[in-house]
């Protein structure tokens, strides 16, 4: 469809550039429509081609993610997290990371950049400081294959009174391509700390 728009475009354009030849040796001033309509057709023209430049922002054309906890996932979509107490410090566990890459059109040099957020309202108390149980800040994620983003997000410590609870955790995800660039936010993580 976009080829037959730029064809007409083209037949057009090249009408008018005829008519505005003629017009100019018969009667001057009198083009000034013609001109018009020629300025319009080229402004048609490259605004077509400029979309067929720019290819999606993820490779393969969606761009997706998954996510995978340590433990368990039962029937209901809920995590089950085995902690461990019996060690010097608090227990954690990883969220690992699996998503798309951009396409190669908007890697910079030559690596894509696709960055992972995690946010929760579960807190504990530690030294009269107020603690999420993740790290809001965004981690990077690495380059595994041409078609296949990784990274991990440790959750935790983990304070003793938490055992039992049920943990809530939002994922975000950042394809960074620049005007084409996408965020997506996804459903909640649900983890029973065991």
């Amino acid at each position: 469809m976009l080829y037959i728009a730029i064809i007409i475009c083209f037949f057009v354009l090249a009408f008018q550039l005829r008519i505005v030849a003629m017009m100019w040796k018969l009667h001057g001033v009198d083009i000034l429509p013609h001109l018009a309509a020629l300025i319009l057709a080229l402004l048609l023209v490259s605004c077509s081609i400029e979309e067929e430049l720019n290819p999606p922002t993820c490779y393969g054309g969606e761009c997706n993610a998954t996510f995978e906890v340590d433990g368990w996932l039962d029937t209901n979509g809920y995590y089950h997290v085995d902690l461990d107490y019996n060690s010097q410090y608090y227990p954690r566990f990883n969220i690992f990371i699996n998503a798309n890459p951009t396409d190669p059109w908007w890697w910079y040099n030559d690596v894509p950049v696709v960055q992972a957020s995690f946010f929760t309202e579960n807190t504990w108390e530690f030294q009269n400081d107020i603690l999420p149980v993740v790290q809001p800040t965004r981690i990077y994620l690495s380059q595994e294959t041409s078609t296949r983003m990784v990274g991990k997000r440790i959750v935790g410590p983990i304070p003793p009174e938490m055992q039992g609870d049920t943990i809530y955790i939002e994922p975000e995800v950042f394809w960074e391509a620049g005007s084409a660039s996408k965020y997506k936010v996804f459903n909640n993580l649900k983890i029973i700390l065991e």
